[in-house]
Formats: C-alpha cells, sequence, structure tokens
C-alpha cells in the first residue's frame, strides 16, 4: 500500500507528449463541441485546402448557373434576329420575346447546330493546352494557373453576353468565338484538374483521398443547387444567371490572391518517382516504409529531370510516365469509364421517348443521380476512407478497393437502366450510378500515390486531356448506340446501356487483377 502512494505521489500530474490522448480518438467522440472544434482547427490550419474547396464550389456555381439560361440566350438571340431579318416584324424584336415564338423548326434546327457546335470547341482549349498549363503550374505555381482559369472563363462569358445583346446586329454564331477566350487558363476542365493537384500538394497519401472525396463531391452539391437557382433568376431576366456567375469567378480570383501557393520550389525532385516525403508498402511487412527513388532505374531517372524554367520538353515527360509501374492502369482506366458513363447523358431523351415524359420531368432524374453521388462522395466514402485509415488499411489498398466496388456498382446501375420500365426504376438505376462517383477521386488518389508531388500538374493536366478524348469518342459512340430502334419508330432499345454495363464489367475483372504495389 505504502509503494502504490509512493508511485501515485512520484507520478507527474501532466503526462508527456507520448502519453497525451490521441487526437483522432478525442475527436471519435461524437459531440457537437468536438465537432465545433475539429471544424475551427480546420480552418486555421488549412487554409490551402479550404481554398481550394472554395474555389470548386465557385467554379461550379458560375457553371451550372449558366447552363440552362445559355441556351435560352442562344435561343432568345436568334429568335429576334429570325424575326428581324426574315418576317420583318418588330413586336417581337427585343430581350423579352415571348418564347413561344421560338418554337418553331428553323429556329429550333438552328439553335441544336449553334450548341452541339459551341460545345465541341468549348472542348479544345482543354485539349490543346492542358499539358501547357500543367507544365507552367510544376514550374510556376498553381495559384498562376488558376487565375488564368478565372479570367478565361469571364471573358467568355462577357463575349457570349455581347455577341447576344450587342445592337450591332452581330451573328449569333460569334459565340463560338468564346471559346478562344477559354485557352487562357486552358477552362474548366484544366481547374478542375488544378485543384485536384492543390490538394494532393497539401496532403499526406494517407489522407488525400479522403479530401479528394470531397472535393469530387462539391460538383454534386451544386447540380442541386444551381439549378432551381438559375430558373427563379431566369424570370428575372436571362441574363441575371451569367452576372452571378462572372461575381463567382471575380470572388474565386479573391480567394486565390489571400490562398497560399501549394507548390514548394525547395522540394524539387530529381525524378517524377515518389520522394522521400512520400511513402510506400513493403510487400513482404505490408506496412508503411519511406520510398528509396536512388534505387529505382536509373535511366527513369536519366530521362526525367527536374522541372525547372528552362525544362519545356512536357511531351517527352508524359510518354515517359506512361512508361512508369502502375500508370498505365490509371490511364487506361480514366479513358475508359468515361465513354461508358457518357451514356448516363441519354438517359434524359431515353426517358421522354420510352415513357413519354416532358423534358422539364426529366430534371427529377438529375436530382436522383446528383443525390447519390453527393451521398457516396461528401458522407460515406470520407467517413469509410476515416475509419479504414485509422485501422492501419494502407492508402493504396483503399483506393484499390473503392476503385473496384464503384466500377461494379455503375455496372449495376447501366443494367437496372437497360431493364427499366417505369420512371421510378429509372430514378433507382441512376441513384445507383450515382453511387459509383467515388471511383474518380480514388483512381486520383491512387495515382498521386505513384508520384512525386512536384509532378502532380502534370500528371492531373494530362488526365484532363484523357478525360477530354474519352468524351469525345464515347459521346458519338453511345449516340449511333442509343438511335438503335428508333429507326423503326419506336422508343430507344437502350443498348448504349448495354454497352455500357459490358465495358465497365470488363474493367471490374481489369481491376480485380491489380496489386496495391509499385
Amino acid at each position: 500500500m505504502n509503494q502504490q502512494l509512493i508511485d501515485e505521489e512520484h507520478e507527474p500530474f501532466l503526462r508527456s507528449t507520448a502519453e497525451q490522448p490521441n487526437t483522432d480518438e478525442v475527436l471519435k467522440r461524437p459531440t457537437a463541441w468536438q465537432l465545433a472544434v475539429a471544424f475551427k482547427n480546420f480552418l486555421v490550419n488549412n487554409p490551402i485546402l479550404l481554398g481550394t474547396f472554395c474555389l470548386q464550389f465557385l467554379n461550379y456555381i458560375a457553371k451550372h448557373m449558366t447552363e440552362v439560361p445559355m441556351i435560352k440566350l442562344f435561343e432568345q438571340a436568334i429568335c429576334n434576329r429570325y424575326y428581324e431579318n426574315i418576317e420583318k416584324i418588330t413586336p417581337f424584336v427585343g430581350p423579352n420575346v415571348d418564347e413561344r415564338h421560338c418554337k418553331i423548326p428553323p429556329i429550333q434546327d438552328e439553335l441544336a447546330g449553334l450548341t452541339g457546335l459551341k460545345f465541341a470547341f468549348d472542348a479544345l482549349p482543354g485539349l490543346l493546352t492542358a499539358l501547357y498549363y500543367g507544365s507552367i503550374a510544376d514550374r510556376l505555381g498553381r495559384r498562376l494557373v488558376l487565375a488564368l482559369c478565372c479570367v478565361g472563363n469571364i471573358c467568355a462569358l462577357l463575349w457570349i453576353l455581347f455577341v447576344c445583346y450587342s445592337d450591332l446586329g452581330l451573328p449569333v454564331k460569334l459565340v463560338w468565338a468564346s471559346s478562344a477566350f477559354l485557352c487562357i487558363g486552358g477552362s474548366q476542365r484544366v481547374a478542375k484538374g488544378m485543384n485536384f493537384t492543390v490538394v494532393a500538394d497539401s496532403t499526406e497519401i494517407s489522407h488525400r483521398t479522403r479530401y479528394m472525396y470531397i472535393l469530387a463531391g462539391i460538383p454534386h452539391v451544386t447540380t442541386l443547387i444551381a439549378p432551381p437557382v438559375s430558373g427563379a433568376l431566369m424570370r428575372i431576366r436571362t441574363w441575371v444567371p451569367f452576372v452571378v456567375a462572372v461575381s463567382a469567378y471575380l470572388l474565386g480570383l479573391t480567394v486565390l490572391a489571400l490562398m497560399p501557393e501549394s507548390l514548394n520550389h525547395d522540394a524539387m525532385p530529381k525524378s517524377p518517382l515518389l520522394g522521400p516525403a512520400d511513402t510506400v508498402v513493403d510487400p513482404e511487412v505490408d506496412e508503411v516504409a519511406p520510398s528509396r527513388p536512388e534505387q529505382l532505374p536509373q535511366s527513369i531517372h536519366d530521362r526525367l529531370p527536374g522541372p525547372s524554367p528552362q525544362r519545356k520538353e512536357w511531351w517527352r515527360d508524359l510518354v515517359t510516365l506512361l512508361h512508369m509501374p502502375g500508370l498505365p492502369f490509371c490511364y487506361f482506366l480514366y479513358f475508359s469509364k468515361p465513354v461508358a458513363m457518357i451514356a448516363k447523358a441519354f438517359v434524359y431523351q431515353y426517358a421522354s421517348y420510352n415513357f413519354h415524359w416532358g423534358l422539364s420531368t426529366t430534371t427529377w432524374l438529375r436530382f436522383s443521380q446528383a443525390g447519390g453521388s453527393t451521398i457516396a462522395t461528401i458522407v460515406v466514402l470520407p467517413l469509410l476512407h476515416s475509419v479504414l485509415n485509422r485501422r492501419g488499411l494502407q492508402a493504396q489498398r483503399l483506393d484499390l478497393n473503392v476503385i473496384r466496388i464503384s466500377l461494379f456498382v455503375a455496372m449495376i446501375g447501366f443494367i437496372l437502366l437497360q431493364f427499366s420500365f417505369h420512371g421510378w426504376m429509372l430514378l433507382s438505376a441512376l441513384f445507383v450510378c450515382g453511387l459509383s462517383e467515388g471511383e474518380e477521386p480514388a483512381l486520383q488518389g491512387l495515382t498521386t500515390s505513384l508520384i512525386d508531388r512536384a509532378y502532380h500538374a502534370r500528371l492531373f493536366t494530362s488526365l484532363t486531356v484523357v478525360e477530354i478524348l474519352a468524351k469525345l469518342v464515347g459521346g458519338p459512340l453511345m449516340g449511333k448506340l442509343f438511335a438503335i430502334g428508333k429507326t423503326d419508330g419506336q422508343g430507344s432499345k437502350g443498348v448504349c446501356f448495354s454497352v455500357s454495363a459490358i465495358i465497365l464489367f470488363i474493367l471490374f475483372m481489369i481491376a480485380l487483377l491489380q496489386k496495391p504495389k509499385r
């Protein structure tokens, strides 16, 4: 007894740092106070992540805010010029033209051609300049490229407003020239890749994918918010959503001015292989250990010198990256899955043809898909990643398993789409497809774990090019498959959904054969 009292007296009042309770264990307590403290610490200690999330939100609010108003603005401008130049009916000329007078074949045909080519032209700046801006970001910083993206988008929107509302009688087809302004920064697709680059720069491998889930979920949240707000603003004036979008981009420039730069110029590696700050898993002991890039093939080091202001041969760098272990699988998946997933874009027309829905009714389909995507990327996957990561599951293995599960879920979703015979089945199938959206951030987390962070910008911008190419290939392909059956005067047979399910099954089997090692 006396010995016990003596031990208690000599016990220090304050425990050492090693004996302090783990912060993660404290944060496990589901109390409002702990959540408030955690949120406060996040705001104070992670200004780069906070700024990136804000930028992602502002960029996609601006994008979704102008999608429908842009179509309406084009229709309005075409309608004005049609009645002014052909029929010379002046009462219909003006910003408040009656929409009923625009629902005639000549106007609608021109509108379809105008918007179709506009979307194609908007993809070209990202395709042509993404790799260049990735090289710029690796040398001069990520904020510069993000700022240029905001400026390019602002100029493009202002040009569209100028052409459509100008009293000079400009041809409406001049709105195609707005795509040229997107070469400033490379368009919103480059901005998206750059935001993921900043997250990869600012986080360790073990926690990186968790934040990428949140970043990937923000566009789905804006899909739920922006369309209703945009619809309400359009009732005031068609140009009001454009003002909101421009304001969002200007606010994004303010965020960039206050946000620290994530590129660390003092830690430039000699190769894009994993640097000492990153970690890999030893397959023998299955535990995290520092990587040793100097033990890897010397030829790769010679062919891939570190980024510098004089180095501009980024094409050669990207070709060499494809020879790195694991990256060919990531690039292949990044191309193949969007080809399959683009079939979702035809669900709205499928519902209109086969179930005789009005196009306004198909809005619920978008909400169903966005709801599933939001739940998966904002709630389920970040929590699951956090729990499993605390239990010691290695990051690469966790990301690979999420990729496998997401591919399987997407395959099930497209099978349900193929066999849907009622509206509620379409809603359920799209909700399931939305749950598979965690594949992209998981794949990005896996990809960045294979390469040094100083090369993240070039990596993500190259993935942007791959994604654009996938959409350019997948769009026409799925369109042809969707048209099967319509030539007989019946509804579409939904062949594109079956083909997507087959593609996803093949990708799922390939993913099963992959192992979480470098």
